[in-house]
């Protein structure tokens, strides 16, 4: 998204069924979900969407405005428009780090299908944003639930955060520290792309030169352990120009 340029101090677009945050969408169970896109006619559209999946919809269009309304509204997903831009990745990350609910990252190609100026769009492509939004709730209340869910299943994996350990279909998989690192960060959000840089700083603290590349190493060296191909891995999958996820 074009996030580039100056921010506005604040831009909370409530859901017009309601004066405030605490609409009385919220008291009637709807998920409430914060969408974060600076491009007023795509936020327009892509909430009228969400709407229309009975999801109460606030809108947020700056950097400044997200921030705020994640960490003062309890909103239960937030939606992150990534756009064109590498400023999208920067914003994702800073949402992720205020954020205590779950995050969908939101790519412009995928966007597309979801927009329309002359209709409602199509059924297929707001299923899958639909479910995209459910799963990552529901993995947030049982990260929440487990304190912060020591073991989690992901396909047929099973990540045990406690003691460091893999399992793959019942079978331990033996991994170095920074590649079960690597594997525990995806997992927090499965399905949903994980930066580069976050990836780094979580292993390193910090980015750093060649970081990208050392990164790139392990990331092969996880995927190999889990029999993943090359050419179209199963768990550890590329997004391109953001980082990686882990296929939930």
């Amino acid at each position: 998204m074009a996030h580039a340029g100056k921010e506005t101090a604040t831009t909370i677009e409530p859901h017009p069924a309601s004066g405030s945050v605490a609409s009385p969408a919220i008291a009637a169970g709807r998920i409430r979900v914060l969408l974060v896109e600076p491009r007023r006619i795509y936020a327009d559209m892509l909430a009228r969407t969400l709407r229309a999946e009975e999801f109460a919809v606030d809108v947020a269009r700056s950097d400044a405005a997200a921030l705020t309304a994640v960490r003062g509204d309890d909103p239960d997903v937030v939606v992150v428009c990534l756009g064109s831009s590498a400023h999208g990745a920067v914003v994702l990350d800073r949402v992720r780090q205020a954020a205590q609910c779950g995050v969908v990252a939101l790519a412009d190609t995928e966007m597309a299908p979801l927009i329309s100026r002359v209709g409602v769009a199509p059924i297929g492509s707001r299923d899958r944003l639909s479910t995209r939004i459910r799963q990552t709730l529901r993995h947030s209340h049982q990260r929440s639930e487990e304190g912060g869910a020591q073991r989690r299943h992901v396909d047929d994996l099973v990540i045990d955060v406690a003691v460091r350990r893999v399992y793959q279909r019942g079978n331990v998989i033996s991994l170095t520290r920074t590649e079960f690192a690597i594997l525990r960060v995806l997992s927090d959000d499965p399905g949903e792309p994980v930066t580069c840089r976050r990836l780094q700083e979580a292993l390193w603290g910090a980015t750093q030169p060649g970081g990208r590349s050392a990164l790139g190493v392990h990331i092969g060296n996880l995927r190999r352990k889990l029999g993943d191909a090359p050419s179209c891995p199963r768990y550890v999958r590329t997004v391109r120009g953001i980082g990686y996820c882990l296929a939930g």
